[in-house]
């Protein structure tokens, strides 16, 4: 009913009643996931036990006109198709499986994506889908601001960890081409690695390469997979100049403060070398043991013009709602980085 007064009052009306659909939703999501039906993604669904339901809010979140807000459902994933063989991921470390229910509204249908998350001794910090990498999926697949960056575009995502944004933006956005890059130890022999390096610094193992691969689909032509260390600028010089990107994403990349310079240097190269017109992050705030300790300095030195003088770069927060099946409330709160590139020659400011 909430939904529906939205959609037919006034402009001024729907002011008062946004608020109380942004109050509304949990529960309606709770009572909808006890009675096993999703909200509504699309007109149609597939045949999936809904396990959460993820709901965006926030200024300039969400498909214009539209009665709900960005709206995706995890479901419990299908059974494993016996007659694969497992890989070298799967044969050496645990795994686990997540599949998300994303709103496919060129089709008015709901596209099911399978994640393959791996363990801490292969992945670390990237070795499963952060709520991070929920929020920027949604945001790629239901809000149409975004809509007009992915479609028909090259798209390099930077710290892809299990790779859900890039699949996302080649299975229910439409993109060309995709290139996930992370960082990881690589190692010249072809040996398998399962020792530490680089010191404090949590670093992925080789298999964590494969495993990012596998959950995009690579195929070397629609979507491939790169090494990308950002300490390394031919490293970053070559991908910029080999892929030439059209979108930048990236989630949760501000995490360890001597990373600052280097992401700063290897956007900058991605936008001037690699000639991105545009840059999509998120980072999050809260809950408060979120927020990074090295994202204030981030922002600083983008709102100082770190990227250049044709950089325009705007900073606003949402915040994801998760609600369980069983009716428990998962709350964060992110901020949104845009960057666009004037490649006119005329000079953008910097708006935070």
């Amino acid at each position: 009913i909430i939904l529906h007064l939205i959609h037919k009052t006034t402009r001024e009306d729907s002011l008062v009643l946004s608020k109380m659909k942004r109050s509304l939703l949990p529960i309606m999501s709770t009572c909808l996931l006890r009675t096993g039906t999703s909200l509504p993604l699309s007109i149609t669904s597939p045949d999936v036990t809904v396990t959460r339901s993820y709901t965006l809010h926030g200024d300039g979140i969400g498909i214009a006109d539209s009665t709900s807000s960005c709206i995706l459902n995890e479901v419990r994933p299908p059974p494993r198709d016996p007659t694969i063989e497992e890989d070298d991921v799967e044969l050496y470390y645990p795994t686990t499986r997540r599949a998300f229910a994303f709103p496919d509204h060129h089709r008015h249908s709901n596209k099911l994506l399978d994640i393959r998350q791996t363990s801490f001794g292969c992945g670390r910090l990237g070795a499963t889908v952060w709520p991070s990498a929920i929020a920027l999926s949604c945001l790629l697949a239901s809000d149409d601001t975004t809509e007009h960056l992915i479609e028909g575009k090259r798209i390099v995502e930077l710290g892809s960890g299990c790779g859900l944004p890039s699949l996302v933006a080649k299975e229910v956005c439409d993109a060309t081409n995709i290139l996930a890059t992370d960082y990881w130890e690589e190692n010249p022999d072809g040996q398998l690695s399962f020792g530490t390096t680089g010191g404090d610094r949590l670093v992925p193992k080789d298999l964590f390469g494969v495993n990012l691969a596998y959950n995009i689909g690579a195929d070397e032509t629609a979507a491939s997979v790169r090494h990308l260390d950002w300490h390394d600028e031919m490293g970053i010089f070559k991908v910029a100049t080999d892929f030439r990107p059209d979108l930048i994403i990236g989630s949760d990349l501000v995490y360890y403060p001597e990373d600052t310079p280097p992401l700063l240097r290897t956007l900058e190269m991605l936008l001037k070398a690699g000639g991105a017109k545009d840059a999509l992050l998120i980072s999050p705030l809260r809950p408060a043991y979120s927020e990074r300790k090295a994202l204030p300095e981030f922002r600083s030195q983008l709102e100082k013009g770190a990227l250049g003088d044709r950089c325009e770069v705007i900073m606003d927060k949402f915040e994801m709602v998760g609600m369980g099946m069983n009716g428990d409330e998962e709350r964060h709160d992110f901020l949104r980085i845009r960057v666009h590139t004037n490649g006119d020659g005329e000079i953008c400011t910097n708006d935070s």
